[in-house]
C-alpha cells in the first residue's frame, strides 16, 4: 500500500470513527439526538425547536428511548401530539385486523397486545359447607369454607348470602339474631383480614321470628367491602361469619342452617377491579 493511500485510509477511519460517535441529524443542522429527524426541516439551527417545530420530529435519545414530538423521551416510546383535554388529537393507531369502536387494547400473558371489546372483569368465589350459626351471642368469627381468590390490586367484593332457620327451631316474634360477615387471610384464622380498606368491613343481615316448629323463614344479607391485594401474586380470602347479637329468648337449638355455604344457591361472593 502506498503511502497516499495510508493517508487516505487513516483520514477516513478518523471521519468515520468521528461520525459514528456522534449525533445525526436529517432535516437538521442541529440534532437534539442520538438520531434526529425534523420532518419539515422547520427547526432553528441552533437551540430548542418550538412545540409547533417539534411536532413533526423523530428523535432517539442517548437512552434507546424514541420520542416522537417530544425533545426528551422518557419511555421507550414517547408520543406527544400536543393535543389537550379540550382538543385532543390521537396519537396512536394499530390497524391488525381486530380494531373496530369501543375496543380496547388488551395484552395476553407475554405483552403482546391486541384490540378487544371492552367488557367487565369478574372473579367468582367458591363456597364452602359454611357455618351453623346459633341463636346466641358470640362475638367470635367462624370460618364457611368459602373463599374468593384476588389477583393483585384493588376490588370491589360483593358478598350475598341466606339466612334461613334450621328445621326443628321455634321463634317468637321478638327473637331475632344478627349476624356479620367478612373476610380472613387463612382458612384456619378468623381475625379480619388487613387488606380490608376502610370502616366499611363487613356484610351484615338478620333473621326474625315468629318461625313455628318445622317451618323455616328466609332473609338475604347482600353488602360490598373493599379488599386491596398488595401481595403481588394471587391471593385466597377465606369468608368467616359471627360476631352475633341476640334479642330475646330463642330456643337452644336454633341456628342459621349452612349460614354462607353451598346449600343454598342464592349464596355467592364475587368481585370486579376498581383500579
Amino acid at each position: 500500500m502506498t503511502l497516499l493511500k495510508m493517508n487516505h485510509f487513516a483520514a477516513s477511519f478518523i471521519f468515520m470513527g468521528a461520525f459514528i460517535s456522534g449525533q445525526v441529524g436529517i432535516n437538521t443542522a442541529n440534532p437534539l439526538g442520538t438520531f434526529h429527524v425534523d420532518g419539515k426541516k422547520n427547526n432553528p439551527t441552533s437551540g430548542a425547536p418550538s412545540p409547533v417545530q417539534l411536532s413533526d420530529d423523530f428523535i432517539v435519545s442517548e437512552s434507546g428511548n424514541i420520542g416522537l414530538g417530544i425533545l426528551s423521551p422518557s419511555v421507550k416510546m414517547d408520543i406527544s401530539t400536543s393535543g389537550t383535554p379540550t382538543s385532543p388529537i390521537p396519537g396512536i393507531k394499530i390497524t391488525d385486523g381486530l380494531q373496530g369502536n369501543n375496543k380496547v387494547l388488551t395484552s395476553d400473558e407475554n405483552g403482546v397486545g391486541k384490540w378487544k371489546r371492552q367488557s367487565l372483569e369478574l372473579v367468582v368465589g367458591t363456597m364452602g359447607n359454611g357455618y351453623n350459626l346459633p341463636f346466641s351471642y358470640d362475638y367470635n368469627y367462624h370460618q364457611t369454607g368459602s373463599n374468593i381468590v384476588l389477583p393483585p390490586g384493588k376490588w370491589l367484593v360483593t358478598v350475598n348470602l341466606l339466612s334461613v332457620n334450621n328445621t326443628n327451631s321455634t321463634l317468637d316474634t321478638d327473637d331475632y339474631v344478627w349476624f356479620r360477615s367478612t373476610f380472613s387471610d387463612s382458612q384456619t384464622f378468623t381475625n379480619k383480614s388487613p387488606d380490608i380498606q376502610g370502616t366499611a368491613d363487613k356484610v351484615s343481615g338478620m333473621l326474625q321470628g315468629p318461625v313455628s316448629s318445622g317451618s323455616l323463614k328466609y332473609n338475604i344479607a347482600n353488602g360490598q367491602l373493599l379488599i386491596n391485594n398488595n401481595s403481588g401474586t394471587n391471593k385466597t380470602y377465606w369468608l368467616i361469619v359471627g360476631n352475633a347479637e341476640v334479642i330475646g329468648n330463642p330456643s337452644s337449638s336454633a341456628y342459621l342452617d349452612h349460614l354462607g355455604g353451598s346449600n343454598w344457591g342464592e349464596n355467592m361472593i364475587s368481585a370486579v377491579p376498581v383500579q
